[in-house]
């Protein structure tokens, strides 16, 4: 965002100001707050991580045009379920100017004036994948710098807005994501103003997790030794059948359409093009008469929690 002069001069230096903030404290005290609920799920928690790029639109408080800054965006989400999810939001925008003071101060030449802003936000997170909203708030650091002197001020400061999250492989996904960012500042003195701020941002992300309650661990050993547990070479996956339906995956092989699709150990397979498929024999009928390079659409379940579906196209057995 851009720094306001004291009242009633007109803006000889400019500074820049980023978003998107938050409280370090803040963030530690959700994280807590989650992992009771985390714990007691089936499956272990399950954690995303973004990194990339991001573009800053910043408001100027009219002294000059809206500023555009370029900067990095990081954020740390951890999944309460299949809704709902904490999320710590950091990023940093950079800016410097040249201006030019002849207009105002003929001799005076020209004046270079740079900004630092680093910021902190947390706060509850929706999935619905692969969309997301989010409604962060926390502190922004402002740090702006002039012919060999600076002032630094702390703002509140939040962001509200969303993206969506695409898959491209068992554990990475590519994300965009936009907000409106405000914040208060005047490091200069005087009352602070508030700034409407844009962002935009791009980047990957990386999902993990553990596998799950020792309870789950020791039924999925259990299956994989189960002479019930069939082969299904088409998928690469071996599967038996869950006393509540469906195929669940209890072995995967490296490099399978299944792998490559993100499906892991734990998931449950309950429909092929649509149809449902109670049992892992089902499962194996209904893929026996395809061949490879058909396209197969697979209905699953998500660590037993939320329903998801992929297209996947078949190959030689695997």
């Amino acid at each position: 965002m851009i720094g306001l002069l004291p009242s009633g001069k007109r803006p000889i230096e400019i500074r820049t100001k980023a978003v998107f903030p938050v409280m370090k404290n803040a963030v530690l005290v959700l994280l807590c707050l989650l992992l009771p609920e985390l714990s007691v799920g089936q499956d272990s928690p399950r954690a995303d991580v973004f990194g990339g790029y991001s573009y800053l639109n910043a408001d100027t408080n009219g002294l000059i045009t809206r500023q555009s800054l370029n900067g990095w965006e990081a954020s740390l989400s951890v999944n309460a379920n299949k809704w709902l999810a904490g999320e710590g939001d950091f990023g940093g925008y950079y800016k410097s100017y040249t201006v030019d003071l002849e207009p105002i101060l003929p001799g005076a030449g020209t004046l270079k004036i740079s900004a630092h802003d680093y910021g902190f936000l947390g706060g509850p997170r929706v999935n619905f994948r692969p969309v997301f909203v989010h409604a962060l708030f926390g502190v922004d650091r402002l740090t702006g710098s002039a012919l060999g002197l600076s002032a630094s001020q702390n703002s509140f400061a939040g962001a509200i807005g969303g993206g969506l999250q695409w898959k491209v492989a068992q554990r990475w996904s590519i994300r965009i994501s936009s907000d409106y960012i405000f914040t208060r500042h005047n490091i200069f003195g005087g009352d602070r103003v508030t700034q409407n701020n844009v962002r935009a941002s791009v980047g990957v992300v990386y999902g993990f997790g553990g596998t799950g309650s020792d309870g789950r661990k020791q039924q999925t050993v259990a299956a994989k030794l189960s002479p019930s547990a069939i082969a299904i070479p088409v998928l690469g996956i071996r599967a038996v059948t869950r006393d509540s339906g469906g195929a669940e995956i209890v072995e995967v092989a490296s490099g399978s359409v299944v792998a490559l699709a993100g499906l892991r150990v734990g998931d449950v397979i309950n429909a092929v093009d649509g149809k449902p498929t109670t049992t892992a024999p089902a499962l194996a009928a209904a893929l026996s008469n395809r061949v490879p390079g058909e396209r197969v659409r697979l209905g699953f379940l998500v660590r037993n929690q939320w329903q998801s579906e992929t297209l996947v196209t078949l190959v030689a057995n695997q």
